[in-house]
């Protein structure tokens, strides 16, 4: 496993996944926390590198505000549908949730029947959760793939125990070269942590700018540095030279 180098608090901008990466992954994704110390730590290095740190996660922008309270931070959330651009910044919104009304409707029946699956609704997105329930993951990819038949407008992707739909032509990659275009992240090399499957897409922005990619787990990547977990990640935070 290739660790990552150091980085410098002048010249990196820092983008963090959120589950898997600085939080464990959990049956419930409403359980999730983040010790307070952990989030100083990230309070800490938003400030020693001039804003250049945000939280890219499918998550909606509000949920990140609440587990990670009182952090002031840049984020892309649900897959760069939401933005907001700097610390303390206003969130845009990329499209509207009825968009999704339809799906919504479509899924109904199968959550009715299913009760051991669960749908996160995110206004721009929609999660079936089925890690309490693996035997059913087939199904549930099914019927969303259904769902969204002669949608060419929607998307749907696949990751840890879950499968999403939301609108196409967004994904972390897009979100991540977007914010390199402008302050506080432009001009500085961009460092990108993240685990899963959505993450990938971000990982390969972040090798094609030269920038240091890397792989929460032992996944497949395009990513040349590794980390073993969650707990590896924390540590490597302290020591990474922010």
């Amino acid at each position: 496993m290739k660790r990552p180098p150091a980085i410098d608090p002048t010249r990196h901008a820092l983008f963090l996944d959120f589950d898997g990466t600085l939080v464990d992954l959990v049956d419930d994704p409403t359980e999730v926390a983040l010790a307070g110390d952990r989030i100083e730590r990230l309070a800490e290095m938003t400030e020693r590198l001039s804003g250049a740190l945000a939280i890219v996660s499918g998550r909606r922008i509000a949920d990140l505000d609440r587990f990670l309270a009182p952090l002031a931070f840049a984020a892309a959330g649900v897959h760069g549908l939401e933005r907001r651009r700097e610390p303390g910044g206003e969130t845009e919104f990329l499209m509207q949730p009825e968009a999704l009304d339809p799906i919504r409707d479509a899924l109904a029946p199968m959550l009715e029947e299913n009760r051991r699956l669960q749908l996160e609704d995110k206004g721009t997105a929609l999660v079936l959760h089925y890690r309490t329930a693996p035997d059913l993951a087939e199904a549930a990819k099914s019927v969303m793939r259904h769902a969204v038949e002669g949608r060419d407008d929607l998307v749907v992707m696949e990751g840890d125990n879950i499968v999403e739909v939301h609108p196409a032509g967004m994904d972390k990659g897009k979100a991540l070269a977007d914010f390199m275009a402008a302050a506080p992240f432009g001009g500085r090399i961009p460092v990108y942590l993240g685990d899963d499957t959505t993450d990938e897409f971000a990982l390969k922005i972040v090798t094609e700018m030269r920038g240091i990619a890397i792989k929460v787990g032992g996944k497949e990547s395009v990513a040349e540095y590794r980390l073993a977990d969650v707990v590896d990640v924390h540590h490597w935070l302290d020591v990474c030279g922010i």
